[in-house]
């Protein structure tokens, strides 16, 4: 060990390090800067890696973007569908599309959608999603987690690829998809979900609040009617000659108002409307 305060004496063939300065800290963060702003000119994509936007959501059980379904076949699958929902409260809707969006995967794209769609009913999430995208050849099943029991994702892969699949090559997508429904519909019965007999759309349509504000008006209308009453009876005692009571010239046009009502009410009983459910029980990707 050397003694005093000197420095040590060079040694041949040793290196020492070149002391840090100010101008070599600034010239690596400018070479680094350089570097970052040459991929992000070269690869775009990199600095911009937000998925795109889930489509809203859809408004019936059987989306056809494709616009590979007759429309009586897509009705007939969309109140099948409906129906099942009010019988055991599991929602199972199809969207069909050419391609999956640029920018995701089949995976991710499907988990968003069952997810901000609220396919299912809320603390079940008793929901099954299926996607098809026919230029891509591509479907993917999302189960909720609700169903993940009675659908669990080899299950689902035999639906695809042993039910569905054969029948979209041979080209029947009408018939792939009826025969997928009722596969899906044997399956998920293995939970023991039940419906209240309306679909989550006819639940928000026509809520009980006939029988909330009854109590409230049922005073009113009673007065109502003994003073229509009261002046009817006047009227039918008055003198000779009068013109008596009238009826409503109104009625009719009432009435074929109410058939409307009720004829629209019928043609949307089909919508769909999320029920509040949630992705996350796995599901299956198949091509075909």
């Amino acid at each position: 060990m050397r003694r005093g305060g000197g420095q040590r004496p060079f040694v041949a063939g040793e290196r020492r390090a070149a002391p840090l300065t100010f101008e070599g800290i600034s010239l690596f963060f400018s070479s680094l800067g350089f570097v970052f702003l040459f991929v992000f000119v070269l690869f775009p994509g990199a600095a911009s890696a937000a998925p795109p936007p889930v489509p809203p959501r859809p408004a019936k059980y059987v989306t056809d973007s494709a616009g590979v379904l007759a429309p009586d076949r897509a009705a007939a699958l969309n109140e099948k569908l409906a129906a099942f929902e009010r019988e055991t409260s599991n929602q199972v809707i199809f969207w069909i599309d050419r391609r999956v969006p640029e920018g995701t995967t089949l995976e991710e794209f499907a988990n968003r959608c069952a997810h901000e769609w609220g396919v299912g009913q809320k603390g079940k999430s008793n929901g099954v999603t299926f996607f098809l995208f026919t230029e891509d050849r591509k479907m993917r099943m999302e189960v909720g987690y609700g169903l993940e029991g009675a659908i669990p994702d080899a299950r689902a892969h035999r639906i695809d690829t042993e039910i569905i699949g054969p029948l979209l090559k041979a080209g029947d997508v009408a018939g792939a998809l009826d025969a997928g429904a009722d596969a899906i519909f044997a399956a998920a019965r293995g939970e023991p979900y039940k419906g209240t007999g309306r679909t989550a759309a006819e639940t928000r349509r026509n809520p009980n609040a006939f029988w909330f504000f009854l109590p409230i008006f049922l005073p009113f209308v009673v007065v109502a009617f003994v003073l229509v009453f009261a002046a009817y009876a006047r009227r039918r005692a008055g003198p000779a000659g009068a013109s008596g009571w009238r009826s409503w010239s109104g009625g009719s046009s009432w009435s074929s108002s109410s058939s409307d009502s009720s004829s629209s009410s019928s043609d949307s009983s089909s919508d769909f409307s999320g029920g509040g459910g949630d992705s996350g029980g796995g599901g299956s990707s198949d091509s075909y």
